[in-house]
């Protein structure tokens, strides 16, 4: 299940992908630009022979100082060559399998992600030995923990790569609004709901909602699912997907996700007309201040400033947990660069892979991204991008949301999540029966 996103950056906007393709600029090779780097402390030590390595992308209009700087270091630092191919995204795929099917996989390439059934999102499955375990790389330590247990969630347990960017679900909200009207950051659902009225009864609506497009109506219950069933017991989303467990053994604790967001836009929580505002009039509205926040992903933030440079915008995790419980914030981080294992350099390969995870040249990355690092060493200067990396810190982050990884539900289930969940919202089902329609789509994958 793949949330859709209005941009490809956090701008600060992120750029994560399951949930979407970055644009590309056109093709180019051995691309180098200005490296002024420093030893970035890898275990690697300098090559005493060359190698060439080929590597394959799409992400290069993204990230091309980042990308010209890494292929240069490695150039001077370690007597490497990367040949880059760059690939418009809407090719990308097609490509890599052609190059799959004639056993011509480039040294290094990226992959838009791979769940834990060692499917790829680019809809071919890995095979044994195809690539490289990256556990022993030195560079690997200094990422967030939660993200490598999400990686290496595969039938194989290796970790084949490391995300370099993440997203977040929560809440962004226009600080001045809250200041204006003696909010404080809620930190748990009593609170959550005292500053929804509080608001209310000043005149503002507590929440822009644009649920006109359908993938917005999935955030506050994915929200929900990883507060009241993930966080209660990660087990479940595994045994979901396999047909151990069905949504109906879990029928209680599903309904009370289902009906938080319904609960609220019974309460008048919600912009007037929210079934009929897409994300881009929910975000101005924020923005504008004639409504408080939204809760979406992190990569929104573009789009608010966008009707509001001057607009100042934070970020919390949306606390549906009681007092005392900590607040859950699901996250999702794909992306990542893979070594083929079959490469004819593969100290080279492994070598590149250590110089391209290490805070150095991660934190060139994120410059290019405005992204969120899951370096832990990377520190970043944006301030909103500061105020989620402290948020993570704090909350029980959940490294995937309802649907995505091959968890939650079997591979090429015919349930439509967005289309159920604004369905839902529009009162055009219930949350027995949509609990009853994901059952039976998934058994019909499952034989069961």
């Amino acid at each position: 299940m793949k949330i859709k996103k209005k941009a490809a950056t956090l701008g600060v906007t992120l750029a994560l992908t399951t949930l979407m393709l970055a644009a590309c600029g056109s093709n180019g090779n051995n691309s180098s630009g200005n490296a002024g780097a420093t030893d970035s402390g890898s275990s690697s030590s300098p090559s005493s022979a060359s190698a060439t390595l080929s590597y394959m992308t799409w992400t290069y209009s993204d990230r091309t100082a980042s990308t010209d700087a890494w292929i240069q270091d490695m150039k001077d630092k370690y007597n490497i060559t990367i040949d880059m191919q760059n690939v418009p995204p809407d090719q990308y795929a097609t490509l890599l399998k052609t190059k799959l099917a004639s056993d011509d996989l480039p040294d290094l390439f990226l992959t838009h992600g791979i769940d834990n059934e060692m499917n790829t999102v680019e809809k071919f499955k890995i095979q044994p030995g195809q690539l490289v375990d990256l556990s022993g790389l030195k560079s690997v330590q200094d990422f967030i923990p939660s993200v490598i247990e999400s990686r290496k969630a595969n039938k194989e347990g290796k970790l084949f790569y490391l995300p370099v960017s993440t997203n977040a679900l929560g809440v962004l909200y226009n600080k001045k609004v809250f200041a204006d009207n003696g909010i404080t950051i809620p930190t748990n659902i009593d609170e959550l709901a005292a500053s929804f009225e509080k608001l209310k009864a000043g005149g503002i609506a507590p929440m822009a909602a644009g649920f006109k497009d359908p993938w917005t109506t999935q955030i506050i219950p994915f929200i929900a699912f990883g507060q009241y069933i993930d966080a209660k017991d990660p087990t479940i989303k595994e045994k979901l997907a396999t047909g151990e467990l069905k949504y109906a053994d879990i029928k209680d604790d599903m309904t009370k996700v289902l009906n938080v967001q319904l609960d609220w836009a019974d309460k008048g929580y919600f912009t007037d007309n929210f079934l009929g505002t897409d994300a881009s009039v929910a975000s101005q509205l924020v923005a504008t201040g004639k409504a408080a926040m939204m809760v979406t992903g992190t990569w929104q933030l573009s789009a608010i400033q966008s009707a509001n440079p001057d607009a100042e915008i934070g970020f919390f995790a949306l606390p549906l947990n009681a007092p005392g419980e900590k607040t859950a914030l699901p996250t999702n981080a794909n992306e990542g660069l893979l070594i083929n294992a079959k490469t004819e350099n593969l100290d080279a390969a492994k070598q590149a892979m250590d110089f391209y995870l290490s805070p150095e040249n991660q934190a060139r990355i994120m410059k290019d991204l405005n992204g969120i690092p899951t370096n832990t060493k990377v520190q970043v200067d944006n301030p909103f991008t500061k105020e989620v990396q402290q948020v993570m810190g704090q909350t029980s982050v959940i490294a995937t949301w309802w649907g995505t990884d091959g968890l939650y539900q079997p591979s090429g289930t015919s349930f439509l999540m967005e289309k159920s969940q604004q369905n839902l919202v529009a009162k055009g089902t219930t949350p027995d029966q949509f609990i009853a329609d994901y059952d039976a789509a998934n058994a019909k994958v499952l034989n069961k």
